[in-house]
């Protein structure tokens, strides 16, 4: 995917004084940057941009810009904060698939090591997938949908946003795990998906709820189960979890949404950025608006973040090699 030349940069009113004054490195006349590797409009910038006023208020005022670096899947923008000073005013909002499907798929391939070149802040927020079919196919539960597929093997497909993304590989484990034979339909981001389920051209998509929440209300697709770690989420009130929903062995997988920076940031630094993630994220407000963003406010620390990433990261290669994924095109 090429990388976009144009950045868009939307400034907040954001000081650091306080935080200046612990980071000598750090001038106050300097705005935080916070790199969003996604375009302006997408799930991850609207996260970013609720975000940035309550992280403002959490570290005392002044200025801060997020800083959209798209293109490369992300990969790029990650770079250029694992490449930057470590003087706290360099911060990446990354998806899980920066730093956990992308290694997975792509081993040794980034220009950058997640572990050792990105310092974990702290955890923003989580937002399951919903297993979605089109409104065509007649099962109404997940298991008249793997009985139905099963007894078509090799006639039902579902689609994906392209090959080694998270809707890929979360439909590719169901697959694997249900024994439904299903086929691969790979696209350019979901929004063809979309238009192919609505034809019934493409019978199933793994999607966050978010995306989907249009086409559901639209009637266009049904969602039978999610990937959360519970049993329900107030993102899909009324969906059960595909464990709970029947599926053989369960299937979690959760997209997140994380504060990284450079390595090599000094402790205090580090430990000041988490205290204000956690004070942010506290608001009741902003949880309620990241809600209605599609993603649930998940508040923990830089350990919770870092241990998430590797496990996410080792259950996915586990995965790809189980189940013989095919992640390249």
């Amino acid at each position: 995917m090429p990388t976009l030349p144009r950045r868009g940069l939307a400034l907040l009113t954001f000081a650091l004084p306080q935080f200046a004054r612990a980071q000598a490195q750090a001038p106050a006349d300097r705005p935080l940057h916070l790199v969003v590797p996604f375009p302006a409009g997408g799930a991850t910038d609207a996260l970013a941009r609720l975000f940035a006023p309550a992280f403002s208020t959490a570290l005392g005022g002044g200025a801060v810009v997020i800083d959209n670096r798209t293109g490369g899947g992300g990969i790029p923008a990650a770079d250029h904060v694992a490449k930057a000073p470590p003087d706290g005013l360099t911060l990446l909002v990354a998806t899980s698939s920066i730093t956990s499907t992308q290694p997975a798929v792509n081993p040794g391939a980034l220009p950058f090591d997640p572990d050792r070149d990105l310092a974990p802040i702290g955890l923003l927020a989580v937002s399951p997938s919903l297993l979605l079919v089109s409104a065509g196919v007649p099962a109404r539960t997940l298991p008249e949908f793997i009985a139905w597929a099963r007894a078509r093997p090799g006639g039902v497909n579902y689609g994906s946003s392209g090959v080694g993304t998270i809707p890929h590989l979360n439909a590719a484990l169901f697959d694997a795990l249900a024994g439904t034979g299903m086929v691969h339909v790979p696209y350019r981001g979901t929004g063809p998906v979309y238009a192919e389920l609505r034809r019934g051209d493409v019978h199933a998509l793994m999607d966050v709820p978010s995306t989907a929440a249009p086409h559901l209300q639209a009637g266009a697709v049904r969602a039978l189960g999610h990937t959360g770690a519970t049993a329900e989420t107030p993102l899909a009130p009324g969906v059960p979890s595909l464990a709970a929903a029947g599926l053989p062995g369960g299937l979690v997988s959760e997209t997140w949404f994380g504060l990284f920076a450079p390595a090599g940031l000094p402790a205090p630094a580090a430990q000041r950025l988490a205290e204000a993630t956690r004070t942010a994220l506290a608001d009741p407000a902003l949880t309620a608006r990241f809600l209605a963003l599609g993603a649930e406010v998940r508040a923990e620390g830089p350990e919770a973040l870092a241990r998430m990433a590797r496990e996410e990261r080792q259950r996915w290669i586990e995965a790809i090699r189980r189940y013989d994924i095919r992640v390249k095109e």
